[in-house]
């Protein structure tokens, strides 16, 4: 009988059944259960650049090619037609039946005569599979197929799949959570495990151990020995069945160790929806702890490679990472108490309640964290397991990868291991401008922001590896300031294109935020949606240069940074002439005083007027905005010299609330009396103007 259903898909991978590929889509449905989706239908492929007029010849000699040494077939070679470099370009595609040797079939022909090059050969089967398929992790998928048996996963049903395209569904799903944490301590030279602490969905908790003792708390397990404790784990993730497998750290700590034990114990740690147990995922220096179809999710490489950079903490321990996020913190213990109370087997309550905090505070920062990463799934078309580990850089490429297939794009190779290095060698070009502050109190400071200076840019004067330096006589007035290079103004490049419809999309997402209350979950799902669009928005500028980049073009960053200082310049210019006082500027802001003492509404009304003469001025879409007029300012100098310090300073707002950067009260890692005192001093300072009474204080 066929079935037709509407899926949600949260983790996919493949499997060879004889020479051809099966993917595997691990799904939920609108009831929560869990689906599998087996699909056979899909063929693996890359693609080869003829020479010049060599096209014919090329086509004949792949379908001659003798492939039985390397175990696949040919399936269809096909002359085809994609944008390559602005151009449309004629390639050939070739489709073969089993994914694991398309790098085999491309060695035999990269290096003939009548080969340019190779193309998205490289993509692995699964990715290939959900870009082709144009579907989105965490996004609604409709399956036609029929239900088949098969006991080798733990899912609640399975389909053999006919048809499976993508579906708009706001429906949204409560997905299952299960956060742990490990205990291990060093015991005769050997490192051993002797708690771990398991807190889920739906008020589920659970802490494992290997010692008995009286009056232990109901949640508390006892095992015979580390490994009936390590098989009470896999029995306790099976039972709960969890969709994802939450922990902090645990790629690089409690993976590892568990591993570890795992392998002197002989035990096969199955923490997946399959028959295999975690195994390890390598990426450059970076390894991942792998679970099929369960989906493992370390916390804390998402908040390393995308959230740090706009958190006020330069220590990312979970004990600051939760006290920051969520306004509470770890439970105190140093390693050294744990070993005495282990030891001593006293106060094991304690040890009990630390181990089961971590657990919830990772619980807490998953539901926090999560739906950020969804958010970027639906956008680059990674899954979570990838989504949440990518840098900047990987998440901007795969977004760019999506885009390009659904414009008939070829995507560009990786660049090989020589290349890179020349890219690493390569001078740092000139970045943004900085002007150094004005130290002391100031009154009455309006401050100005580019709105996303550098994508504004990049849309605005169409910067993009393939509209360099084109040969087009009007384009040469879009030349860069201070370089020889321009950029085309007939064609719109690649990057350009999407990185606009990022702006303006995000833009319609905060005027729907406007309109729905701010505790709703609407408002968080748009919150999230546009926090995703804005990382994925910022982030293309510094993907020009970064050495691993597909679309790598040095001029194209040195040209948005060239750029960016010429409007931050022209604006105080203007400012200056207008008769403004300069206080600071740094890279997209400015902050400055109106000479004359007026009205808080008067003073407003200029900083309007100002914007309005600027933006009429301003070419494309790049904008300046009047972000607002503060009651006071103080700019401190560093401690050598009586230059102002960057980024270093505090403004009071007309209702007495303080906006800081770069003061020790704003970071985590120092002493709270010294915080707070700090805190008081500046609002002294900007409130009330008496520098004599904040030292009085201090």
């Amino acid at each position: 009988m066929v079935l037709k259903e509407n899926l949600l898909l949260i983790d996919a991978d493949y499997t060879l059944i004889g020479n051809r590929g099966v993917v595997r889509l691990y799904c939920k449905d609108s009831r929560g259960k869990t689906v599998l989706v087996l699909d056979s239908n899909f063929e693996p492929y890359f693609y080869a650049m003829p020479k010049e007029g060599k096209i014919s010849d090329l086509k004949k000699k792949i379908e001659e090619l003798d492939t039985k040494k390397i175990e696949t077939k040919i399936l269809k070679v096909e002359i085809v037609e994609r944008n390559w470099q602005g151009e449309k370009t004629k390639l050939i595609k070739i489709t073969i039946d089993n994914p694991r040797r398309i790098p085999d079939v491309r060695d035999l022909i990269k290096n003939w005569k009548y080969v340019e090059e190779t193309y998205e050969y490289d993509i692995p089967f699964y990715k290939r599979y959900i870009l082709d398929k144009r579907i989105e992790p965490t996004n609604w998928i409709s399956v036609e197929g029929e239900e088949i048996k098969t006991g080798n996963y733990q899912v609640d049903k399975t389909i053999k799949a006919n048809s499976i395209n993508a579906v708009k569904l706001e429906k949204e799903i409560k997905f299952r959570i299960l956060a742990f944490d490990t205990e291990f301590i060093e015991e005769d030279g050997k490192s051993k495990l002797i708690m771990l602490s398991l807190v889920g969905s739906g008020g589920y908790k659970k802490v494992l151990t290997s010692h008995q003792w009286d009056r232990k708390p109901s949640y508390v397990e006892v095992a015979k020995d580390e490994k009936e404790l390590i098989e009470k784990l896999i029995k306790a993730v099976s039972g709960h069945d969890p969709d994802f497998l939450c922990s902090y750290n645990g790629d690089n700590f409690d993976f590892p160790k568990l591993k570890e034990r795992c392998d002197e114990l002989k035990i096969s740690l199955k923490l997946g929806r399959d028959d295999t147990a975690v195994y390890v995922v390598r990426r450059g220096r970076i390894s991942s702890a792998k679970t099929r179809g369960r989906i493992h999710i370390d916390l804390f490489n998402f908040i390393d490679h995308i959230l740090s950079a706009s958190m006020r903490s330069e220590v990312l321990t979970l004990d600051e990472v939760a006290q920051e996020l969520l306004g509470v913190g770890k439970k105190e213990m140093k390693y050294k108490e744990m070993v005495e109370i282990w030891s001593r087997k006293e106060q094991l309550e304690r040890l009990v309640e630390y181990s089961l905090w971590d657990s919830e505070l990772t619980l807490k920062l998953a539901e926090h964290i999560l739906p950020q990463i969804f958010a970027l799934c639906k956008l680059t078309g990674q899954l979570p397991f990838d989504a949440g580990r990518y840098t900047y850089s990987q998440l901007v490429e795969t977004f760019y990868m999506k885009r390009a297939f659904a414009n008939n794009v070829l995507i560009p190779n990786r660049p090989k291991t020589e290349e890179m290095e020349k890219r690493r060698m390569a001078p740092v070009y000139k970045g943004a401008i900085v002007i150094e502050p004005k130290k002391g109190i100031h009154s009455d400071v309006l401050v100005f922001d580019f709105r996303s200076l550098y994508p504004t840019i990049i849309v605005t004067h169409n910067i993009d590896p393939w509209t360099l330096n084109c040969k087009h006589k009007e384009c040469k007035k879009n030349k860069v300031p201070e370089e020889k290079w321009h950029f085309c103004v007939k064609k719109k490049g690649f990057i350009p294109r999407h990185l606009e419809d990022l702006i303006k999309t995000r833009l319609q997402v905060k005027v729907q935020m406007k309109k729905v209350k701010k505790d709703s979950e609407e408002y968080k799902r748009l919150d999230n949606e546009q926090y995703a669009l804005k990382i994925i928005a910022n982030a293309s500028y510094g993907y020009f240069g970064f050495f691993g980049s597909k679309w790598y073009r040095r001029e194209c960053g040195a040209a948005a940074a060239a750029w960016g200082r010429f409007y931050i310049t022209s604006v105080i210019e203007e400012a200056k002439k207008s008769g403004f006082e300069i206080i600071y500027g740094d890279t997209d802001s400015l902050m400055m005083c109106y000479p004359e003492k007026l009205s808080q509404a008067k003073i407003r009304e200029i900083g309007k007027k100002f914007e309005k003469v600027i933006n009429d001025k301003l070419p494309g879409i790049i904008e300046l905005e009047f972000r607002d007029l503060y009651a006071g300012g103080i700019f401190v100098a560093r401690q050598k010299g009586e230059v102002g310090a960057k980024k270093r300073y505090a403004l009071i707002d007309y209702k007495g609330n303080l906006e800081v950067r770069g003061f020790e009260t704003v970071r985590r890692d120092w002493c709270e009396l010294s915080k707070r005192i700090q805190r008081q001093v500046l609002t002294v300072i900007l409130r009330e103007k008496n520098p004599a009474k904040a030292v009085q204080l201090v």
